[in-house]
Protein backbone atom coordinates (compact mmCIF):
# COMPACT_ATOMS: atom_id res chain seq x y z
CA UNK A 1 0.00 0.00 0.00
CA UNK A 2 2.44 2.45 0.70
CA UNK A 3 4.56 1.90 -2.04
CA UNK A 4 1.83 2.26 -4.45
CA UNK A 5 1.01 5.72 -2.24
CA UNK A 6 4.27 6.59 -3.02
CA UNK A 7 3.91 5.90 -6.95
CA UNK A 8 1.06 7.61 -7.21
CA UNK A 9 2.72 10.91 -5.76
CA UNK A 10 5.89 10.58 -7.79
CA UNK A 11 3.37 10.00 -10.97
CA UNK A 12 1.86 13.43 -9.63
CA UNK A 13 5.30 15.65 -8.47
CA UNK A 14 7.72 13.81 -11.28
CA UNK A 15 7.16 16.98 -13.58
CA UNK A 16 6.84 19.87 -11.24
CA UNK A 17 10.08 18.39 -9.20
CA UNK A 18 12.16 17.45 -12.12
CA UNK A 19 11.38 21.15 -14.25
CA UNK A 20 12.72 22.83 -10.62
CA UNK A 21 16.13 20.72 -10.88
CA UNK A 22 16.92 21.21 -14.03
CA UNK A 23 15.98 25.02 -14.09
CA UNK A 24 17.43 25.40 -10.79
CA UNK A 25 21.00 23.14 -12.39
CA UNK A 26 20.60 25.59 -15.41
CA UNK A 27 20.43 28.52 -13.03
CA UNK A 28 23.21 27.90 -10.41
CA UNK A 29 25.05 24.45 -11.39
CA UNK A 30 28.08 26.90 -12.24
CA UNK A 31 28.02 27.97 -8.15
CA UNK A 32 27.89 24.24 -7.71
CA UNK A 33 31.11 23.31 -8.86
CA UNK A 34 33.26 26.58 -8.33
CA UNK A 35 34.11 27.78 -4.93
CA UNK A 36 32.64 31.48 -5.22
CA UNK A 37 33.34 34.37 -3.02
CA UNK A 38 32.29 37.36 -1.58
CA UNK A 39 33.07 39.33 1.92
CA UNK A 40 30.66 36.72 4.01
CA UNK A 41 31.39 33.45 2.48
CA UNK A 42 35.14 34.27 2.93
CA UNK A 43 34.65 35.35 6.74
CA UNK A 44 32.53 31.96 7.02
CA UNK A 45 34.45 29.43 5.26
CA UNK A 46 34.21 27.36 8.16
CA UNK A 47 31.00 28.41 9.93
CA UNK A 48 27.06 29.72 9.63
CA UNK A 49 27.99 33.45 10.52
CA UNK A 50 25.86 35.51 13.15
CA UNK A 51 23.48 32.56 14.65
CA UNK A 52 22.18 33.12 18.18
CA UNK A 53 23.08 36.84 18.23
CA UNK A 54 20.88 37.46 14.85
CA UNK A 55 18.08 36.04 16.25
CA UNK A 56 19.16 32.82 14.02
CA UNK A 57 19.39 30.22 16.66
CA UNK A 58 17.87 27.58 14.03
CA UNK A 59 21.25 27.95 12.37
CA UNK A 60 22.93 26.47 15.48
CA UNK A 61 20.49 23.33 15.46
CA UNK A 62 20.95 22.37 11.87
CA UNK A 63 24.85 22.23 12.84
CA UNK A 64 23.49 18.64 13.33
CA UNK A 65 22.57 18.10 9.73
CA UNK A 66 24.93 20.59 7.67
CA UNK A 67 28.79 20.82 9.36
CA UNK A 68 30.24 24.17 9.57
CA UNK A 69 31.68 23.52 6.09
CA UNK A 70 30.78 25.94 3.07
CA UNK A 71 30.92 22.99 0.50
CA UNK A 72 29.00 24.14 -2.70
CA UNK A 73 28.59 20.91 -4.99
CA UNK A 74 26.71 19.14 -1.52
CA UNK A 75 24.95 22.28 0.19
CA UNK A 76 24.18 23.24 -3.41
CA UNK A 77 22.62 19.90 -4.68
CA UNK A 78 20.93 19.43 -0.84
CA UNK A 79 19.08 22.79 -1.21
CA UNK A 80 17.92 22.34 -4.74
CA UNK A 81 16.80 19.13 -4.07
CA UNK A 82 14.93 20.91 -0.93
CA UNK A 83 13.68 23.44 -2.49
CA UNK A 84 12.26 21.61 -5.22
CA UNK A 85 10.29 19.39 -3.07
CA UNK A 86 8.97 22.65 -1.63
CA UNK A 87 7.74 23.37 -5.23
CA UNK A 88 6.05 20.34 -5.06
CA UNK A 89 4.20 20.95 -1.98
CA UNK A 90 3.21 24.50 -2.81
CA UNK A 91 1.60 23.32 -6.05
CA UNK A 92 -0.59 20.68 -3.89
CA UNK A 93 -1.60 23.07 -1.26
CA UNK A 94 -2.62 25.98 -4.45
CA UNK A 95 -3.98 22.93 -6.57
CA UNK A 96 -2.56 24.04 -9.19
CA UNK A 97 -3.02 21.12 -12.01
CA UNK A 98 -2.66 22.37 -15.06
CA UNK A 99 0.54 20.63 -17.28
CA UNK A 100 2.19 24.62 -18.32
CA UNK A 101 2.24 25.77 -15.17
CA UNK A 102 3.34 22.85 -13.68
CA UNK A 103 6.26 23.31 -15.56
CA UNK A 104 6.71 26.84 -15.42
CA UNK A 105 6.27 27.71 -11.69
CA UNK A 106 8.57 25.39 -10.53
CA UNK A 107 11.18 26.74 -13.00
CA UNK A 108 10.70 30.48 -11.91
CA UNK A 109 10.55 29.49 -8.18
CA UNK A 110 14.25 27.71 -8.38
CA UNK A 111 16.02 30.31 -11.01
CA UNK A 112 14.61 33.00 -8.78
CA UNK A 113 17.50 35.60 -8.33
CA UNK A 114 16.43 35.45 -4.04
CA UNK A 115 17.58 31.56 -4.42
CA UNK A 116 20.88 33.05 -6.30
CA UNK A 117 21.14 35.31 -3.81
CA UNK A 118 21.29 32.37 -1.67
CA UNK A 119 23.58 30.74 -3.29
CA UNK A 120 25.89 33.37 -3.16
CA UNK A 121 26.04 32.61 0.39
CA UNK A 122 26.91 29.10 0.58
CA UNK A 123 27.64 28.31 3.90
CA UNK A 124 23.67 28.91 4.86
CA UNK A 125 22.62 27.94 1.62
CA UNK A 126 21.28 24.31 2.94
CA UNK A 127 20.00 25.43 6.19
CA UNK A 128 17.83 28.63 4.25
CA UNK A 129 16.49 25.82 1.76
CA UNK A 130 15.95 23.94 5.09
CA UNK A 131 14.07 26.86 6.08
CA UNK A 132 11.99 27.84 2.91
CA UNK A 133 11.08 23.99 2.87
CA UNK A 134 9.86 24.29 6.87
CA UNK A 135 7.93 27.21 6.33
CA UNK A 136 6.05 25.68 3.03
CA UNK A 137 5.56 22.49 5.00
CA UNK A 138 4.03 24.37 7.43
CA UNK A 139 1.07 26.24 5.43
CA UNK A 140 0.79 22.75 4.04
CA UNK A 141 -0.19 21.10 7.18
CA UNK A 142 -2.30 23.90 8.27
CA UNK A 143 -4.44 23.83 5.49
CA UNK A 144 -5.01 20.42 5.82
CA UNK A 145 -7.18 20.96 9.01
CA UNK A 146 -7.47 19.91 12.33
CA UNK A 147 -5.49 21.13 15.64
CA UNK A 148 -2.57 18.65 15.82
CA UNK A 149 -1.61 19.67 12.20
CA UNK A 150 -1.91 23.54 12.73
CA UNK A 151 0.06 23.20 16.05
CA UNK A 152 2.69 21.12 14.07
CA UNK A 153 2.37 23.47 10.76
CA UNK A 154 2.94 26.45 13.82
CA UNK A 155 6.19 24.60 15.72
CA UNK A 156 7.24 23.69 11.93
CA UNK A 157 7.11 27.58 11.30
CA UNK A 158 8.51 28.83 14.19
CA UNK A 159 11.97 26.34 13.59
CA UNK A 160 12.00 28.31 10.42
CA UNK A 161 12.01 31.37 11.63
CA UNK A 162 15.00 30.19 13.65
CA UNK A 163 16.90 29.46 11.32
CA UNK A 164 15.65 32.73 8.54
CA UNK A 165 13.07 34.79 9.74
CA UNK A 166 12.12 36.37 5.91
CA UNK A 167 10.21 33.17 5.41
CA UNK A 168 7.55 34.70 7.66
CA UNK A 169 6.58 36.76 4.70
CA UNK A 170 6.39 33.74 2.30
CA UNK A 171 4.10 31.41 4.96
CA UNK A 172 1.73 34.42 4.69
CA UNK A 173 1.68 35.34 1.37
CA UNK A 174 0.57 31.31 0.53
CA UNK A 175 -1.70 31.31 3.00
CA UNK A 176 -3.18 34.45 1.28
CA UNK A 177 -3.17 32.74 -1.89
CA UNK A 178 -4.93 30.07 -0.65
CA UNK A 179 -7.66 32.50 0.27
CA UNK A 180 -8.01 33.55 -3.24
CA UNK A 181 -8.08 30.18 -4.94
CA UNK A 182 -10.88 29.75 -2.86
CA UNK A 183 -12.19 33.00 -3.51
CA UNK A 184 -12.04 32.43 -7.02
CA UNK A 185 -13.15 29.07 -6.94
CA UNK A 186 -16.84 29.94 -4.95
CA UNK A 187 -17.17 26.94 -3.57
CA UNK A 188 -17.21 27.65 0.01
CA UNK A 189 -18.93 30.52 1.52
CA UNK A 190 -17.33 34.09 2.19
CA UNK A 191 -17.84 33.48 5.86
CA UNK A 192 -16.00 30.30 6.09
CA UNK A 193 -12.67 32.00 3.60
CA UNK A 194 -12.61 34.94 6.26
CA UNK A 195 -12.72 32.69 8.94
CA UNK A 196 -9.90 30.55 7.96
CA UNK A 197 -8.04 33.67 6.80
CA UNK A 198 -8.60 34.70 10.88
CA UNK A 199 -6.98 31.41 11.74
CA UNK A 200 -4.40 31.31 9.39
CA UNK A 201 -3.29 34.93 11.07
CA UNK A 202 -3.87 33.99 14.77
CA UNK A 203 -1.05 30.91 13.85
CA UNK A 204 1.25 33.23 11.66
CA UNK A 205 1.10 35.68 15.03
CA UNK A 206 1.29 32.67 17.45
CA UNK A 207 4.29 31.62 15.47
CA UNK A 208 5.93 34.56 15.46
CA UNK A 209 5.58 35.42 19.22
CA UNK A 210 6.99 31.74 20.34
CA UNK A 211 9.71 32.03 18.00
CA UNK A 212 10.39 35.66 20.20
CA UNK A 213 10.25 33.83 23.55
CA UNK A 214 12.82 31.01 22.71
CA UNK A 215 15.09 33.76 20.93
CA UNK A 216 14.65 36.23 24.31
CA UNK A 217 15.47 32.40 26.39
CA UNK A 218 17.91 31.48 24.03
CA UNK A 219 20.08 35.06 24.49
CA UNK A 220 19.51 34.75 28.40
CA UNK A 221 20.84 31.06 28.53
CA UNK A 222 23.82 31.91 26.53
CA UNK A 223 24.37 35.56 28.14
CA UNK A 224 24.70 36.40 24.42
CA UNK A 225 22.36 39.62 22.93
CA UNK A 226 21.10 40.72 19.80
CA UNK A 227 24.13 42.09 17.19
CA UNK A 228 24.47 45.88 16.19
CA UNK A 229 22.95 43.92 12.47
CA UNK A 230 19.80 43.85 14.77
CA UNK A 231 19.48 46.46 17.06
CA UNK A 232 20.12 49.38 14.13
CA UNK A 233 17.68 47.98 11.87
CA UNK A 234 14.30 47.17 13.41
CA UNK A 235 11.64 49.80 12.92
CA UNK A 236 10.65 50.25 16.18
CA UNK A 237 10.91 53.99 15.79
CA UNK A 238 8.68 54.18 12.73
CA UNK A 239 4.70 54.05 13.18
CA UNK A 240 3.08 51.24 11.54
CA UNK A 241 1.19 53.62 8.82
CA UNK A 242 4.68 54.15 7.87
CA UNK A 243 5.96 51.03 7.85
CA UNK A 244 2.74 49.66 5.91
CA UNK A 245 3.46 52.42 2.98
CA UNK A 246 6.73 51.13 2.79
CA UNK A 247 6.04 47.83 2.35
CA UNK A 248 3.66 49.07 -0.55
CA UNK A 249 6.42 51.12 -1.87
CA UNK A 250 8.99 48.15 -1.84
CA UNK A 251 6.74 46.33 -4.14
CA UNK A 252 5.58 49.62 -6.56
CA UNK A 253 9.41 49.70 -7.11
CA UNK A 254 10.28 46.31 -8.04
CA UNK A 255 7.93 46.70 -11.07
CA UNK A 256 8.93 50.35 -11.36
CA UNK A 257 12.50 50.33 -10.44
CA UNK A 258 13.73 46.80 -10.87
CA UNK A 259 14.72 47.22 -7.13
CA UNK A 260 16.82 44.00 -5.78
CA UNK A 261 17.28 42.74 -9.15
CA UNK A 262 13.93 40.60 -8.45
CA UNK A 263 12.77 41.51 -11.91
CA UNK A 264 16.58 41.05 -14.36
CA UNK A 265 16.30 43.32 -17.13
CA UNK A 266 14.41 46.40 -18.52
CA UNK A 267 12.39 44.35 -21.46
CA UNK A 268 11.45 42.00 -18.33
CA UNK A 269 10.21 44.56 -16.45
CA UNK A 270 8.03 45.40 -19.11
CA UNK A 271 6.98 41.84 -19.43
CA UNK A 272 5.94 41.92 -15.60
CA UNK A 273 4.11 45.10 -15.51
CA UNK A 274 1.85 43.31 -19.02
CA UNK A 275 1.29 40.10 -17.02
CA UNK A 276 0.51 42.16 -13.81
CA UNK A 277 -2.07 43.82 -15.83
CA UNK A 278 -3.43 40.86 -17.79
CA UNK A 279 -3.71 38.91 -14.34
CA UNK A 280 -5.91 41.80 -12.37
CA UNK A 281 -7.95 41.90 -15.59
CA UNK A 282 -8.63 38.30 -14.95
CA UNK A 283 -9.43 38.39 -12.12
CA UNK A 284 -11.85 41.30 -12.23
CA UNK A 285 -13.39 39.13 -14.82
CA UNK A 286 -13.35 36.11 -12.88
CA UNK A 287 -15.02 38.25 -9.59
CA UNK A 288 -17.73 39.68 -11.67
CA UNK A 289 -18.46 36.70 -13.33
CA UNK A 290 -21.84 35.25 -11.34
CA UNK A 291 -22.47 38.82 -9.94
CA UNK A 292 -21.33 37.87 -6.06
CA UNK A 293 -20.50 41.09 -4.70
CA UNK A 294 -19.50 39.46 -1.61
CA UNK A 295 -16.84 37.32 -3.80
CA UNK A 296 -15.29 40.21 -5.40
CA UNK A 297 -15.46 42.24 -2.70
CA UNK A 298 -12.96 39.68 -0.30
CA UNK A 299 -11.14 38.91 -3.43
CA UNK A 300 -10.62 42.52 -3.93
CA UNK A 301 -9.40 43.44 -0.46
CA UNK A 302 -7.03 39.72 -0.45
CA UNK A 303 -5.53 40.94 -3.78
CA UNK A 304 -4.48 44.26 -2.06
CA UNK A 305 -3.21 42.48 0.83
CA UNK A 306 -1.04 40.22 -1.23
CA UNK A 307 1.75 43.09 -1.82
CA UNK A 308 1.46 43.66 2.17
CA UNK A 309 2.48 40.14 2.80
CA UNK A 310 4.91 39.89 0.18
CA UNK A 311 6.98 42.42 1.78
CA UNK A 312 6.15 42.60 5.34
CA UNK A 313 9.72 41.93 6.69
CA UNK A 314 9.06 46.28 5.85
CA UNK A 315 7.13 46.35 9.34
CA UNK A 316 9.77 44.88 11.28
CA UNK A 317 12.90 45.80 9.86
CA UNK A 318 14.72 49.19 8.15
CA UNK A 319 14.50 49.82 4.40
CA UNK A 320 18.27 49.36 4.19
CA UNK A 321 18.63 46.27 5.97
CA UNK A 322 16.50 44.57 3.59
CA UNK A 323 18.11 43.10 0.47
CA UNK A 324 17.15 40.00 -2.20
CA UNK A 325 17.38 36.89 0.10
CA UNK A 326 14.80 38.35 2.15
CA UNK A 327 12.31 38.91 -0.85
CA UNK A 328 11.68 35.02 -1.93
CA UNK A 329 8.09 35.70 -1.28
CA UNK A 330 8.03 37.74 -4.40
CA UNK A 331 7.79 34.49 -6.19
CA UNK A 332 4.20 34.17 -4.88
CA UNK A 333 3.15 37.01 -8.11
CA UNK A 334 3.97 34.57 -10.32
CA UNK A 335 1.39 32.08 -8.62
CA UNK A 336 -0.98 34.61 -8.09
CA UNK A 337 -0.31 34.77 -11.95
CA UNK A 338 -0.81 30.83 -12.21
CA UNK A 339 -4.06 30.83 -10.40
CA UNK A 340 -6.07 33.42 -12.59
CA UNK A 341 -4.65 31.55 -16.11
CA UNK A 342 -5.59 28.24 -14.93
CA UNK A 343 -9.50 29.72 -14.66
CA UNK A 344 -9.30 31.34 -17.85
CA UNK A 345 -9.65 29.37 -20.75
CA UNK A 346 -6.58 28.73 -22.45
CA UNK A 347 -5.17 31.02 -20.11
CA UNK A 348 -2.51 28.25 -18.52
CA UNK A 349 -0.85 27.81 -22.20
CA UNK A 350 -0.62 31.49 -23.07
CA UNK A 351 1.38 31.95 -19.66
CA UNK A 352 3.49 30.04 -19.91
CA UNK A 353 5.24 30.91 -23.05
CA UNK A 354 6.51 34.29 -21.11
CA UNK A 355 6.96 32.64 -17.84
CA UNK A 356 9.50 30.63 -19.36
CA UNK A 357 10.88 33.92 -20.70
CA UNK A 358 11.40 35.41 -17.13
CA UNK A 359 12.79 31.77 -16.68
CA UNK A 360 15.59 32.23 -19.16
CA UNK A 361 16.09 35.75 -17.99
CA UNK A 362 16.53 34.51 -14.41
CA UNK A 363 19.30 31.81 -15.46
CA UNK A 364 21.15 34.27 -17.38
CA UNK A 365 20.95 36.63 -14.39
CA UNK A 366 22.43 34.06 -11.90
CA UNK A 367 25.52 32.92 -14.69
CA UNK A 368 25.98 36.81 -14.64
CA UNK A 369 26.41 36.87 -11.15
CA UNK A 370 28.47 34.13 -10.74
CA UNK A 371 30.96 35.35 -13.40
CA UNK A 372 31.14 38.68 -11.53
CA UNK A 373 32.01 36.84 -8.52
CA UNK A 374 34.44 34.79 -9.97
CA UNK A 375 36.05 37.30 -11.77
CA UNK A 376 36.51 39.50 -8.83
CA UNK A 377 37.98 37.13 -7.11
CA UNK A 378 40.39 36.38 -9.45
CA UNK A 379 41.07 40.17 -9.35
CA UNK A 380 41.07 40.06 -5.90
CA UNK A 381 43.60 36.89 -5.54
CA UNK A 382 45.86 38.74 -7.89
CA UNK A 383 45.80 42.15 -6.33
CA UNK A 384 46.68 40.21 -2.65
CA UNK A 385 49.22 38.17 -4.08
CA UNK A 386 51.20 41.16 -5.17
CA UNK A 387 50.05 42.43 -1.66
CA UNK A 388 51.56 39.41 0.42
CA UNK A 389 55.28 39.35 -1.78
CA UNK A 390 55.75 42.92 -0.95
CA UNK A 391 55.02 41.88 2.78
CA UNK A 392 57.08 39.21 2.89
CA UNK A 393 59.92 41.32 0.93
CA UNK A 394 59.91 43.90 3.60
CA UNK A 395 62.79 44.97 5.26
CA UNK A 396 62.93 43.65 8.80
CA UNK A 397 59.80 41.14 7.91
CA UNK A 398 60.50 37.90 10.57
CA UNK A 399 58.40 35.55 12.82
CA UNK A 400 57.83 38.09 15.03
CA UNK A 401 56.21 40.29 13.04
CA UNK A 402 52.49 41.01 12.28
CA UNK A 403 50.10 42.09 9.57
CA UNK A 404 48.48 45.57 9.70
CA UNK A 405 46.59 46.69 6.72
CA UNK A 406 45.08 50.41 7.40
CA UNK A 407 42.00 51.65 5.55
CA UNK A 408 40.01 50.00 2.68
CA UNK A 409 41.18 48.53 -1.13
CA UNK A 410 38.24 49.45 -2.89
CA UNK A 411 39.25 52.39 -5.24
CA UNK A 412 41.90 49.38 -6.20
CA UNK A 413 39.64 46.92 -7.47
CA UNK A 414 37.87 46.70 -10.71
CA UNK A 415 34.46 46.38 -9.73
CA UNK A 416 33.35 45.22 -13.10
CA UNK A 417 30.48 47.47 -14.06
CA UNK A 418 30.34 46.03 -17.16
CA UNK A 419 28.32 43.00 -15.60
CA UNK A 420 25.91 45.31 -13.49
CA UNK A 421 24.66 43.40 -10.42
CA UNK A 422 23.93 46.95 -8.85
CA UNK A 423 20.73 46.12 -7.68
CA UNK A 424 21.40 43.15 -6.51
CA UNK A 425 21.37 43.80 -2.72
CA UNK A 426 23.48 42.62 -0.45
CA UNK A 427 26.00 39.81 -2.06
CA UNK A 428 28.22 41.17 -5.11
CA UNK A 429 29.11 44.60 -3.59
CA UNK A 430 32.01 44.07 -2.02
CA UNK A 431 34.01 40.74 -2.80
CA UNK A 432 36.58 41.42 0.35
CA UNK A 433 36.10 44.40 3.31
CA UNK A 434 37.81 45.21 6.16
CA UNK A 435 36.34 42.04 8.11
CA UNK A 436 36.64 39.29 5.59
CA UNK A 437 40.55 40.47 4.61
CA UNK A 438 42.41 38.11 7.16
CA UNK A 439 40.99 35.12 6.23
CA UNK A 440 41.12 35.72 2.35
CA UNK A 441 44.87 36.22 2.78
CA UNK A 442 45.55 33.30 5.75
CA UNK A 443 42.87 30.72 4.01
CA UNK A 444 43.34 31.71 -0.09
CA UNK A 445 46.83 32.70 0.03
CA UNK A 446 48.16 30.61 2.38
CA UNK A 447 50.43 33.71 4.13
CA UNK A 448 49.35 32.32 8.21
CA UNK A 449 50.83 35.65 9.67
CA UNK A 450 49.36 37.15 12.64
CA UNK A 451 46.91 40.35 12.52
CA UNK A 452 46.86 43.48 14.58
CA UNK A 453 43.80 43.69 16.35
CA UNK A 454 41.15 46.43 16.33
CA UNK A 455 42.73 49.05 18.77
CA UNK A 456 46.09 48.30 16.93
CA UNK A 457 45.06 49.34 14.00
CA UNK A 458 43.20 52.45 15.07
CA UNK A 459 46.90 53.36 17.22
CA UNK A 460 48.38 52.86 13.98
CA UNK A 461 45.94 54.98 11.61
CA UNK A 462 47.20 58.13 13.91
CA UNK A 463 50.72 57.27 14.26
CA UNK A 464 52.36 60.26 12.53
CA UNK A 465 54.79 57.60 11.21
CA UNK A 466 51.99 56.21 9.20
CA UNK A 467 51.01 59.36 8.28
CA UNK A 468 53.73 60.04 6.56
CA UNK A 469 53.35 56.93 4.07
CA UNK A 470 52.74 56.83 0.71
CA UNK A 471 49.29 55.41 -0.45
CA UNK A 472 49.44 51.80 -1.44
CA UNK A 473 50.54 50.65 -4.44
CA UNK A 474 52.96 53.21 -4.28
CA UNK A 475 56.48 52.86 -3.15
CA UNK A 476 56.61 53.76 0.77
CA UNK A 477 53.55 52.41 1.42
CA UNK A 478 54.58 48.96 2.89
CA UNK A 479 56.95 49.37 5.63
CA UNK A 480 57.75 47.88 9.24
CA UNK A 481 56.34 50.06 11.95
CA UNK A 482 57.22 48.87 15.33
CA UNK A 483 57.01 45.02 15.36
CA UNK A 484 53.87 45.54 12.84
CA UNK A 485 54.50 45.21 8.74
CA UNK A 486 51.99 48.46 8.02
CA UNK A 487 50.40 48.43 4.46
CA UNK A 488 48.54 51.51 3.95
CA UNK A 489 45.55 51.67 1.32
CA UNK A 490 43.63 54.94 1.20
Amino acid sequence: MKTDKLRALWRDWRTPFCSALIAGLLAHGYAFANKLLNHDEIESLFGKGATVTSGRWGLELVKVLFPDWSMPWIYGILSLLLISVACCLILSVLDIRSAPMRVALPAIITSFPALTGVFCFMFTSSAYAWSFGLAVLAVFLFCKGGLRRTLLGAVLLVLALGIYQAYISLAASLLLLVMIRDTLDGEKPVFEIVRFGVKALAMLLGAVALYYLITLLVLRVTGAAFNSYVTENVNGAVSLPRRVRMAYDAFTYIFSFRNFSLITSEASRYLHIALLGLTLAALAGLALRGRRVLNAALLAVLVLLLPLSICCMFLIMSQESIHTLVMYSFVCVYLLMGLAAERVKGGAKWLCLPLCLVVLGNVYFANKCYLKMTLQYENARAFYTVLASRVERTEGFDEDCALAVIGRQDNLLHSFPELDTELFMGVNRDLVNIYSRENLIRYYLGLDIPFADEAELAELAEDPRVLAMAEYPYDGSVQKIDDRIVVKFG
